[in-house]
């Protein structure tokens, strides 16, 4: 989705006409000290990797001012990669927050208008070669994108005759039905749930002239940051961790209804927030899942079996344009209670609570997640299923030459080093995934990624017994 088009039509809604963008230099747009630090920070990108940015997500609209002076909730909510006025000859979207990763850069085209602000978290890319989506932004718009992954896996030293997949095809379509109303639909197959999962398929209304909107249909839930944005072309490393795909159970989408917005408390400390009723996970967490408790199991929720919906929401703050902190979590029953009409069992609850966070230092783009989760298992089972798991994962990337060669414009070449864990069942020695990895990451253009990956994985069963496992990976992935 387009800032450029997105603006215009918050603005017209609220009886203003933005100025159209134009390509100046970036101190030639710094007028306020939030333009300064969107400015320095753009600097920083453009020495690094150019910024990708994404459509076909969430949205956040917002016209809001402060009494002190230009709404600082989009600008420093945004992204450390704030891209330059220049760059808006093919609008892109901004983000609600900052870019997971350092090769990852999403941006923002600073405005003249401090009064009129836009913040949108969608999944789209854009940039000045290579456009996102197709179609207008003014009535019907549409795009995707898609990942291969060719591979050499080895487990305990056998290797897997598997060497090529297709680790992410997605489309999605965004459509103006009003001034405040919009129409949104995404669906993907992904690699790790081997699923089509439909992400996307809700009706969003602007709220007033605020950084509010209502939203109900089938969306991805605010669990965890990564679950909110994960499009492959962004990714710095071939897999996403295991704390968002084993624990949070990444893509999860459900059916439901909520709000989200962004606010401020200062001028320097924006918050967004997210708050929305889901029909929550299903019994598939026990009932489908062979090796024990796994929450990915109960996914993919678009109907209630119990009839009580689940609470799921985030909250973050951006204490600086490079750096978010994210806290979430989900509550709600999973199981079934009755029977055609007959009790089987009380209600039980699953609680799960997420924490992600994104910064910048000492040259070093950084971003950390961590999960926990509460199942309530009933009584027969608990010698096989877990009540209790947690996982968490760490990120470190460095754009490591930007571009390749000084012809080659918009290129980049970056590397990675992630090491991350998960338990099963924190009740007993085994059952649990610890993994270190590294990737060396070519983008040819900024919507698009090559990746070099190797990793190694210790994994033990239930009975505590280990098998390794490692491989070298070769990934591509691009907006289309």
């Amino acid at each position: 989705m387009a800032v450029w088009a997105l603006v215009s039509w918050a603005t017209a809604s609220a009886g203003t006409t933005p100025a159209a963008p134009k390509k100046t230099s970036d101190t030639e747009q710094t007028t306020t000290e939030a333009a300064r630090a969107a400015a320095a920070s753009a600097a920083t990108v453009a020495r690094t990797t150019p910024p990708v940015t994404t459509v076909a997500a969430h949205t956040v609209s917002t016209s809001a001012t402060t009494a002190a002076g230009p709404a600082t909730a989009p600008a420093s909510a945004t992204t450390a990669a704030s891209r330059t006025t220049a760059d808006a000859t093919h609008p892109a979207p901004t983000r609600v927050s900052p870019p997971r990763t350092g090769g990852t850069g999403h941006g923002t085209t600073t405005r003249s208008d401090p009064a009129t602000v836009l913040v949108v978290q969608d999944e789209h890319a854009s940039s000045p070669d290579a456009a996102p989506y197709h179609g207008s932004l003014e009535n019907i718009a549409w795009g995707g994108h898609g990942e291969l992954r060719f591979g050499y896996d080895l487990t305990a030293g056998v290797s897997d005759p598997s060497w090529f997949h297709v680790g992410r095809a997605n489309g999605f379509f965004l459509a103006k039905l009003g001034s405040r109303l919009r129409l949104g639909g995404q669906a993907s197959y992904d690699r790790v749930p081997d699923d089509f999962t439909l992400e996307r398929a809700e009706l969003i209304a602007r709220l007033g002239r605020g950084a509010r909107e209502a939203h109900a249909g089938i969306f991805l839930v605010p669990l965890g940051r990564t679950n909110l944005d994960h499009d492959a072309p962004q990714y710095e490393f071939g897999e996403r961790s295991l704390v968002a795909t084993e624990i949070l159970g990444v893509p999860n989408a459900e059916l439901g209804a909520g709000l989200r917005g962004a606010g401020s408390w200062s001028r320097t400390m924006p918050f967004t927030y997210e708050v929305d009723l889901v029909t929550g996970f299903d019994d598939g967490i026990v009932m489908d899942a062979a090796g024990g408790t796994r929450l990915p199991a109960g996914r993919n929720n678009y109907g209630d079996q119990n009839g009580l919906p689940a609470l799921s929401a985030r909250f973050a703050i951006q204490p600086s344009v490079d750096t978010e902190i994210g806290l979430s979590a989900q509550s709600g029953p999973y199981n079934q209670t009755k029977v055609d009409g007959v009790k089987v069992d009380r209600t039980r609850f699953v609680h799960v609570v997420a924490a992600d966070a994104v910064t910048n230092a000492v040259g070093v783009d950084w971003a950390a997640e961590a999960a926990g989760a509460l199942v309530d298992i009933p009584p027969s089972l608990e010698a096989l299923y877990a009540q209790r798991q947690w996982g968490a994962s760490l990120e470190a990337t460095r754009v490591l030459r930007a571009p390749l060669f000084a012809a080659w414009h918009g290129t980049s070449l970056s590397g990675g080093l992630r090491a991350e864990k998960v338990d099963f069942d924190m009740g007993i020695p085994g059952d649990s995934r610890a993994r270190v990895g590294a990737s060396l990451n070519i983008r040819p253009l900024p919507s698009a990624i090559v990746r070099f990956g190797w990793y190694y994985e210790w994994r033990r069963d239930r009975f505590d017994n280990l098998t390794p496992l490692g491989g070298l990976t070769l990934t591509a992935a691009s907006y289309f």
